[in-house]
């Protein structure tokens, strides 16, 4: 029960497979017609299995259980299917008839009670409906259950390869595949090892996989929880614990990779270890995952069954939150969190919204409010990450002490009342300071992004003409210069005053928040550096967002615009930065500051850097971002 679904590939598993292979066949056949037989032949080693034997009903055929190199045994089955398949579509009965040998077990020795005896391999239920196809006999044309599936594409690129090496000249089809049949019963090595009845097969998979680099830090905590879930006498119900509970995790959804800093790791190992950092209530690093979930199941003597219901509800959870919109201010949250990659945040986020809790969503509202604007204030003003592991589990812990009508408010105070310099929350003034008094553009571009969309959907009411949430990972969205970088050519300085000075002012002030805008699409490259008279026709043409509309295309606030003359120039440019700049006070608001959160919690996290990868030099990460947007 613990084994993976088939995940091996072409390019790292299937090619060199058949490259020792077919290098041995070659020799056989090169044998075979100069009639020169080696006494003894070069061998290929295939590397090894491990058995255990298993009792079974007498009118079964006596089996084993594959404790590892499933992915090896199962690639050879379907290899075999295949040579099958081209040996009877060429008509080379011989050949096909002998690889059936290997693929099923003689028909008239199958009890009609387990007709699944007359397969030589039976898989787990994740792969079997595709094993079967991929092994069908030729006889039967019938279509895929998935195509995307890998032993689906394993038979096909078996077969496609088999069939092309059957044609290669200088031998024929019939020679190549008696000497495919001859190489691997007799040129192909495979080490077996056979486990003693009291041996433990889950230990020894482990031990013989845990320093590997196939197997991800789920896989083997899936096979310390099925391990465990026999251990505590609940052996009848591991099927069932894999079929409902555990296999959706073993989808390649889950198998994805994302990146993380500049580190790329499996999904599911994401979740777990902010599922285990809620458990613990400490900050868990993925990197010693398995370890560190290790020493706490055997240490807190957990119910391995409950344990791994638990692990797929906060996955679905995960999943919800980042595939659905459940409500604006969460969708911002999630947003801000995937585009910046501030992954540090998620045990609190699944923390709060995990529903045995039944936190009333007033108060996540609260608390989704809070972290947002504290991520936000501190991102705008250059402040460090390094510290987010253990702000977030300072104020998870929080939380979880709390009674659910208070845990938003819990967060609220947790966050407001830090103070040291690697964890406070910006004041107003702080905040305003940095957005109208910075090069704004120099910070990262997923965070400009997660800001103007912040302010877009915020001016996005109930009394807009559209009120659909902006998404900043959007692959459409950009940030442009209103007045460009490459100004001197159609942009020129007033003609009262052409110094140096003035040219060293607007070099700064391009740069500065007021002058950048959120688009749809990049604007025509030909208008980029254009004159105002050209980009605002293109931009009341073809921009649809209302942080363009409203403050470039029209006077955002007539009490400090009245004296505009419709001119993009310096002077608009600082009245738009401060339009801004308030209306960013009122999106990421800040409650005042009690001092009881840290005069309680001292400074004793300080040091404690366990997870600071997941965040670790995220700025600088950041600005190599893959949407470099394209300076206008």
């Amino acid at each position: 029960m613990f084994q993976r679904p088939y995940v091996w590939a072409a390019d790292r598993e299937w090619a060199p497979l058949w490259d020792d292979i077919r290098s041995a066949a070659d020799l056989v056949v090169e044998n075979m017609q100069t009639d020169n037989w080696p006494e003894e032949p070069p061998r290929y080693f295939l590397g090894s299995i491990v058995v255990k034997a298993i009792q079974r009903n007498p009118q079964r055929i006596d089996g084993s259980s594959l404790i590892d190199g499933q992915q090896r045994l199962t690639t050879l089955q379907v290899l075999l299917a295949a040579a099958r398949a081209v040996a009877a579509e060429l008509g080379v009965g011989a050949a096909s008839g002998r690889f059936a040998a290997w693929l099923e077990n003689d028909e008239s020795t199958i009890h009609p009670n387990f007709p699944d005896d007359r397969h030589k391999l039976w898989p787990l239920p994740q792969d079997r409906d595709e094993y079967l196809w991929a092994v069908r006999p030729p006889s039967d044309s019938t279509a895929s259950p998935n195509d995307e599936h890998q032993l689906v594409r394993a038979r096909q690129w078996f077969e496609s390869s088999i069939k092309t090496w059957t044609e290669t000249p200088g031998a024929t089809a019939e020679m190549r595949l008696t000497s495919l049949h001859s190489a691997l019963n007799d040129r192909m090595q495979v080490a077996m090892i056979t486990l003693e009845k009291t041996d433990n097969s889950q230990v020894i998979f482990e031990a013989l996989n845990h320093r590997g680099v196939e197997l991800s830090q789920s896989d083997l905590i899936k096979n310390l929880l099925f391990r465990l879930v026999e251990d505590q006498g609940n052996r009848n119900h591991s099927e069932q614990l894999l079929l409902q509970h555990w296999l959706p995790l073993d989808s390649r959804k889950w198998r994805a990779d994302v990146t993380t800093g500049r580190i790329t790791r499996n999904r599911l190992d994401l979740v777990i270890a902010y599922w285990v950092t809620i458990r613990t209530g400490t900050s868990v690093s993925v990197e010693h995952l398995f370890d560190e979930f290790k020493t706490w199941i055997t240490s807190s003597g957990q119910d391995a069954a409950e344990v791994i219901k638990e692990i797929r509800r906060h996955a679905d959870l995960y999943d919800e939150l980042t595939e659905t919109v459940t409500s604006r201010e969460v969708s911002e949250l999630v947003d801000h969190i995937i585009v910046t990659k501030t992954n540090t945040a998620w045990p609190l986020i699944l923390g709060l919204f995990a529903k045995h809790r039944a936190i009333p969503e007033l108060q996540r509202n609260i608390a989704v409010k809070a972290i947002g604007s504290y991520l936000m204030r501190r991102g705008i003003c250059g402040l460090t990450t390094k510290d987010y592991n253990n702000v977030f589990v300072s104020a998870l812990k929080a939380s979880l002490a709390a009674q659910p009508d208070q845990a938003g408010i819990v967060v609220q105070e947790a966050l407001s009342n830090l103070a040291s310099e690697s964890r406070r929350w910006p004041s107003d003034t702080e905040f305003h300071q940095a957005l109208v008094g910075s090069n704004f553009y120099s910070l990262a571009k997923p965070r400009i992004r997660a800001f103007f969309v912040g302010i877009e959907n915020h001016l996005r009411d109930e009394f807009a003409d559209s009120n659909t949430q902006l998404r900043a990972n959007s692959a459409t969205l950009n940030i442009e210069h209103v007045l460009p970088q490459k100004w001197r050519a159609n942009w020129p300085l007033p003609a009262d005053d052409t110094s140096e000075r003035a040219s060293d002012f607007r070099d700064q002030t391009l740069n500065t928040l007021g002058n950048l805008t959120l688009t749809n699409g990049r604007l025509n490259s030909k208008l980029q550096n254009s004159g105002w008279t050209a980009k605002k026709k293109e931009l009341s043409a073809k921009s649809t967002l209302l942080i363009t509309t409203s403050s470039l295309l029209a006077t955002p606030d007539t009490s400090k615009l009245e004296a505009w003359d419709g001119e993009w120039n310096e002077d608009a440019i600082a009245l738009r930065t401060q339009w801004l700049a308030r209306l960013a006070l009122a999106v990421w608001p800040r409650p005042e500051v009690t001092g009881q959160f840290e005069a309680a919690q001292g400074d004793d996290d300080e040091d404690q850097d366990q997870d600071q990868d997941q965040d670790q030099d995220q700025d600088q990460d950041q600005d190599q971002d893959q949407d470099q947007d394209q300076d206008h």
